[in-house]
């Protein structure tokens, strides 16, 4: 093995890479408690008093969880509260960089293809077990068998739980995403006790983590209720990202799905819940003047996109996705759909990152008159054209309405679907089944996270297959060189703009509002609310 000096290089490595994504029932129950951005959202949570503990929190959601297995699922509804019920090995901080949480450290081999891992001793599991390593060996081998990103896993040979503290998973080859697969949030790869799934008939139906907060109950379409963990054993560290010292105050959170912004924010107001996430931006002057709501208010890496389905007629024609790539006009869907608060997106790599070139910057812009000519070559006879998008979002609405309109500037007969959001996930986002469809996904720690899941044929749902994407996807998942890699996803992009499985439109704000009384509250340009380390002060 490496000396931990080496270990530190190799994890100042990953670090660098991260950075660059920033300027996007069957557990028992806890004992009893021990005794003993802008106006106001850049208040530090040490300026704002002595935390004080109890009291319930109720935070209104624009859309509610679609399943309680976050090993199979996608859906940010679903990893908003359940990544305060589950943890994984390691994890992204403030700024995307790698940072510790169930592992407190790791190293790699001298030849790059073993990486063992050191965990914490003493992590107590909801249901009164401690994490071990055979626990994390199952969640893993799980994840690599059910999860929808289970080719990230691609380069893992086997998992090792040399003893019960310890964890070794043996590569195939030297990678450098391998972390980044570890730590990435997007359908997380979560620790759960070892049989957890087996004992619950296949999928979870009751989670059971080592987070801050434990699962209560889940009443569908009406709320998810946490229950404070009061043996929760935290991180060492600054509080940072997903991870650092964290701490849960209240007794019981409740997540509210309410899929009416305009419904949220008045529950906001009249005090019925305590904070709103997706805020609409239209909404963002009145609250600023508020004296009782603090407003926060956070540039954003999210991306909303317009994806092409090639499983059916008539996009599985390359002219016809060109033809509704030289319909659009991107500033005017930014204008819309964001109020003018987001900026236009050529790339799912971020403008300021360091991953972004030239490849990146290139995009088609609006010629109606080409556009035209596309669809007559494409043999377009004017044959109904559905968009298909969630009305859990207001900009994605607004987004695909706009888009509507400019398709028929062009000639095309659109009409937009607007589907509940478990319905629009299931029925059409991870199925493939629409012709275009529009939505917006969250910042990932390194390119290839985006770029593989959407476009690698193994693991996209689009239909969307080319081996020379493929090749170049799998080069970028067994180079570690920073450069070679940076090199590659320019390649990925200029395919990507050629094939046209997808292209990013805007880059949408997070904006989220609560309570005066809501202390120690941090908002995080990822979009994810945190709950640790905040009190009710009332």
């Amino acid at each position: 093995m490496q000396k931990f000096r080496k270990i530190r290089v190799f994890a100042l490595f990953a670090m660098v890479l991260m950075l660059a994504w920033v300027t996007a029932g069957c557990g028992g129950s806890a004992s009893a408690p021990p005794a003993g951005s802008e106006n106001g959202s850049t208040t530090s949570p040490q300026e704002q008093g002595t935390p004080k503990s109890g009291g319930k929190l109720t935070v209104g959601v624009s859309a509610d969880l679609t399943k309680l297995d976050l090993h199979g699922s996608t859906v940010l509804s679903d990893r908003i509260p359940l990544l305060h019920v589950q943890e994984m090995l390691v994890t992204i901080d403030e700024k995307m960089n790698i940072i510790p949480m169930l592992a407190q450290k790791w190293e790699t081999s001298e030849d790059g293809k073993s990486v063992t891992f050191a965990l914490r001793k003493g992590v107590p599991f909801h249901n009164g077990k401690e994490m071990k390593a055979e626990d994390v060996k199952y969640s893993i081998e799980r994840f690599m068998q059910v999860a929808a990103r289970k080719g990230e896993f691609s380069m893992v040979d086997s998992i090792e739980a040399k003893d019960d503290y310890t964890v070794v998973f043996h590569l195939k080859q030297p990678s450098g995403v391998f972390l980044a697969s570890l730590a990435n949030p997007y359908n997380p790869a979560v620790i759960m006790p070892k049989g957890i799934a087996e004992e619950q008939s296949g999928t979870i139906t009751k989670p059971i983590g080592t987070g801050p907060f434990q699962f209560e109950k889940w009443e569908q379409g009406k709320q998810l209720v946490l229950k404070r963990f009061y043996q929760y054993a935290s991180p060492e560290g600054d509080t940072s990202g997903f991870g650092g010292a964290k701490k849960p105050y209240v007794d019981e959170v409740i997540f509210k799905p309410i899929s009416e912004a305009t419904v949220r924010l008045t529950a906001l107001e009249t005090g019925e819940i305590d904070l709103a996430t997706d805020i609409l931006p239209k909404d963002v002057k009145r609250l600023e003047t508020s004296s009782n709501i603090v407003l926060a208010k956070e540039t954003s890496m999210n991306w909303g996109y317009l994806f092409f389905g090639f499983k059916k007629p008539p996009f599985d024609n390359l002219k016809m996705r060109q033809a509704v790539a030289y319909a659009l006009n991107k500033q005017e869907i930014v204008d819309v759909a964001t109020w003018s608060l987001g900026k236009v997106a050529s790339s799912p790599v971020y403008t300021e990152t360091e991953w972004y070139t030239e490849a990146h910057a290139k995009d088609y812009q609006q010629d109606l008159e080409k556009a035209k000519q596309l669809l007559k070559e494409a043999g377009y006879n004017g044959e109904k054209i559905v968009i298909s998008t969630a009305k859990a979002y207001d900009h994605h609405q607004k987004a695909a309405l706009t888009i509507q309109n400019q398709l028929k500037k062009i000639g095309m007969n659109v009409e937009v679907e607007i589907l509940e959001w478990a319905s629009f996930i299931s029925e059409r986002s991870n199925s493939g089944d629409y012709q275009l469809a529009v939505s917006h996904i969250t910042p990932r720690p390194d390119p290839n996270q985006i770029y593989y899941a959407y476009t690698h044929s193994s693991s996209n749902f689009n239909g969307y297959k080319n081996p020379k994407m493929d090749e170049l996807l799998d080069k970028g998942v067994t180079t570690v060189d920073q450069g070679e890699r940076k090199e590659i996803y320019s390649q990925v992009q200029d395919l990507l703009r050629e094939d046209l499985s997808f292209t990013a439109t805007y880059y949408y704000p997070v904006i989220e509002a609560h309570q005066s009384y809501l202390k120690g509250y941090q908002s995080w340009s990822a979009g994810y609310p945190r709950l640790w380390n905040v009190w009710i002060d009332k």
